[in-house]
C-alpha cells in the first residue's frame, strides 16, 4: 500500500513531466520513399497539386489535422487544393528549451500576423523576380472596419482554440479580410485562414466569400518543426478568365502558401535574436 508521502511524490511526479515527449521527425514520414524523406531533411520542400492527379496528403505528417483535412479535401468534385512540406531544425536558441517552451515560443510566432507584411515571393509575370507579397498586415477588432488594427497578441499560454480577423494587401488580389482559426493540440499548432469577403483579380470577382482556405500546420518534432502548407478551394474552377488574362489559381495560392510557410520558418530561424 501506498503511504500518503510516497502518492504525493507520485502525483507531483506526474504533474511535472510534459504533457507528451516529442518524437523523432521521421515518425510523422511514412508516405515518403527514401529518396524523398533525404532531400527533404535537407532542404527539399515537395509540393502537390490535385489538378495533376497528385494526393496532397501524401506528402503531409502523419496523424496531423492538416493531413485528415488534405484527405477529405483531395476527392471532392468540385474543388481543388494544393500542399507543400518542409523541416526546419531547431536553432541553437531553441535546443535548451523544454517542450512546453518550444511550443509556446512557435505558437507566438503564428501570433505576430503583422510581421507578414513584407512577406515576398518570385513572380512568374515578371520573370521570377521576388516581389513583395503582401505590402500590408494587421490583425482587426471588426472585420469590417479596416481602421479597427490591433496588436499582435504575446501569450504566456496555448489555448485549445482561438480566433482573429486579419487585413492582408496582396500583390494580385488587393487587400483582403480573412478570419483565422488556431487550433492547438499535442504537439501540432494548425491555422485555417479564410477569406472573409469574395476575392478580385484587376477588380473582378474570382473566389466568393469563404471558397479560400488557406492552411499551416507546425508540428514539433524531435529535431525540429514540419511546416506544412495547404491550399483548398471550394466551388470554383481552377482558372479563371479576367479580360485578356488567365488566372491560374491553384499556382497563386500555393505560392501565398509557400510565402506563409517562409515567414513561418524564419521566425523559427531567428527565435531569441
Amino acid at each position: 500500500m501506498l503511504t500518503k508521502k510516497v502518492l504525493s511524490f507520485l502525483l507531483l511526479a506526474v504533474v511535472l513531466l510534459p504533457l507528451s515527449a516529442y518524437v523523432p521527425a521521421e515518425n510523422y514520414l511514412s508516405g515518403y520513399p527514401e529518396q524523398l524523406k533525404q532531400r527533404f531533411f535537407s532542404g527539399e520542400c515537395p509540393e502537390m497539386y490535385t489538378v495533376n492527379g497528385d494526393k496532397v496528403s501524401s506528402i503531409l505528417p502523419d496523424g496531423t489535422i492538416m493531413k485528415d483535412l488534405a484527405q477529405k479535401a483531395e476527392v471532392l468534385d468540385y474543388a481543388f487544393s494544393q500542399s507543400l512540406s518542409s523541416f526546419c531544425p531547431y536553432p541553437q536558441s531553441m535546443k535548451d528549451l523544454t517542450d512546453q517552451e518550444k511550443y509556446l515560443a512557435v505558437f507566438n510566432m503564428a501570433q505576430a500576423i503583422s510581421s507578414i507584411e513584407g512577406v515576398t515571393y518570385r513572380s512568374h509575370s515578371s520573370g521570377y523576380k521576388e516581389e513583395t507579397l503582401f505590402s500590408e498586415a494587421c490583425l482587426l477588432s471588426n472585420p469590417d472596419k479596416k481602421n479597427s488594427k490591433v496588436a499582435d497578441p504575446v501569450s504566456d499560454s496555448v489555448p485549445e482554440r482561438q480566433s482573429f480577423y486579419a487585413y492582408l494587401k496582396d500583390s494580385r488580389f488587393g487587400g483582403n479580410v480573412y478570419k483565422i482559426d488556431y487550433y492547438c493540440y499535442d504537439n501540432e499548432i494548425f491555422l485555417e485562414i479564410t477569406n472573409y469577403k469574395a476575392m478580385k483579380y484587376m477588380g473582378f470577382k474570382c473566389v466568393e466569400k469563404g471558397n479560400l482556405h488557406l492552411y499551416l500546420d507546425a508540428c514539433l518534432t524531435e529535431e525540429g518543426v514540419i511546416i506544412s502548407g495547404l491550399a483548398v478551394v471550394y466551388n470554383q474552377k481552377p482558372e479563371v478568365n479576367v479580360l485578356v488574362t488567365t488566372v491560374d489559381l491553384p499556382t497563386a495560392f500555393l505560392k501565398r502558401v509557400a510565402s506563409l510557410k517562409d515567414w513561418f520558418f524564419t521566425h523559427i530561424v531567428n527565435y531569441g535574436n
